[in-house]
């Protein structure tokens, strides 16, 4: 009876396999690691103390992606990431021996539509950046802050596009998740004690309950139309970023955070793509809640907006320089703060895959009443290899 039990089993296992043995099936390795050092100068208001600090930075991706069939894709990829962003180094807790997930998505495209699910970056939402630029991968605070203020949205949802002509297509992102689930959440301001973000209030509790969980009192519905189009000269985006997010789940009758974003970038390909100036514009609005009663809204709305734009010029294949420059400015109640975000790259490529980059980098952040401008300044110097 066991001995049946055993070949039954095997029949149902082996079944499938050759049932498929026939599909065409694909699957290639992806990744790029990146790591330097990093020089950093201060700048900070009469009083305050620290020393600077030149820490030898490092972060990398790796993955798989491939297809099944004519029609399915999919892709999963891990980070261990520079550590919040300021490159100071992170544990191997935080990144190095604990790898975050990236993206992790299945996709299904018959004719023009295309739809999928999983743990998915929005194109559309991310602004245009040099190339020179991304010597870290465009995770340092120099390069990820004006990606993360302008609605750069990657995170657990949905996605779907429709191919409307040979340059031109339509798409639609949806998103219903704790707020630490996707990077959008980042655009929504307004003090949610002790926090200056939604965001943040959220992420505090990871690391510190028994579980490691975000607090799980938030959730956010998240949705993004959009239109974009490419051809041989010119590549250009638009989105409007729609969000509602309660704060307190565990109360019925409390008021949520409402707000959208609306966004748009323009890329031209120039001297048969060898100069390639750039813009992005953002402007995001949300209602806010009373610091006292985190449970009704105020009149006052938080309101932001991020311009930033740039050029790259490859002087001999991908050899080039690249500058890059945004500016964050940010207004809620009698606050309103402004910061500045400036980067002058080189990219030299010793091989393929293979590259030396130097980039010298400059934050700049401005309060209202304050006269003095604090800040820091980097040099980077680092290698980047890109499967």
């Amino acid at each position: 009876m066991r001995r049946a039990a055993h070949l039954v089993l095997l029949a149902l296992c082996a079944a499938p396999a050759t049932a498929r043995a026939d599909v065409e099936r694909t699957i290639e390795p992806t990744g790029a690691i990146a790591g330097g050092m990093r020089f950093e100068s201060l700048h900070q208001r009469p009083g305050e103390t620290a020393e600077e600090r030149h820490p030898t930075v490092a972060v990398s991706r790796l993955g798989v992606r491939g297809t099944v069939g004519d029609h399915v894709s999919f892709a999963s990829e891990l980070e261990a990431s520079l550590g919040g962003g300021l490159g100071y180094g992170a544990s191997v807790w935080e990144g190095q021996a604990a790898l975050a997930v990236r993206s992790q998505y299945l996709r299904y495209t018959r004719g023009p539509v295309s739809l999928a699910a999983g743990r998915i970056v929005d194109e559309t939402t991310f602004d245009f950046t040099s190339a020179h630029v991304a010597d870290l991968l465009l995770t340092d605070v120099y390069t990820r802050d004006p990606l993360l203020f302008s609605g750069a949205d990657r995170g657990t949802g949905l996605f779907g596009t429709v191919r409307l002509s040979d340059h031109v297509s339509a798409g639609l992102s949806f998103h219903s998740t704790n707020p630490t689930g996707i990077t959008g959440t980042l655009i929504i301001g307004g003090e949610l004690h002790p926090f200056d973000r939604p965001f943040y209030l959220a992420a505090a509790q990871v690391g510190r309950s028994q579980t490691s969980l975000p607090d799980q009192n938030l959730h956010i519905y998240f949705a993004t139309p959009s239109v974009s189009w490419r051809d041989d000269h010119l590549e250009a985006k638009a989105a409007v970023q729609l969000y509602t997010l309660d704060t307190q789940m565990a109360i019925p009758d409390d008021d949520a955070i409402r707000g959208y974003n609306l966004r748009a970038s323009l890329q031209g390909r120039l001297v048969d793509g060898r100069v390639r100036p750039f813009v992005n514009a953002s402007r995001n609005e949300n209602e806010m809640l009373d610091t006292l009663d985190a449970t009704t809204r105020v009149t006052e709305t938080y309101r932001s907006y991020v311009v930033s734009g740039g050029v790259d010029y490859d002087y001999r294949a991908r050899d080039g320089v690249g500058l890059q420059y945004a500016v964050v400015d940010m207004k809620e109640l009698d606050q309103h703060v402004r910061e500045h975000y400036l980067n002058l790259a080189t990219t030299y490529w010793v091989e393929d895959t293979l590259s030396i980059g130097v980039r010298a980098a400059v934050f700049a952040r401005q309060v209202a009443g304050d006269e003095m401008t604090t800040g820091h300044r980097s040099l980077f110097v680092t290698g980047r290899l890109v499967l």
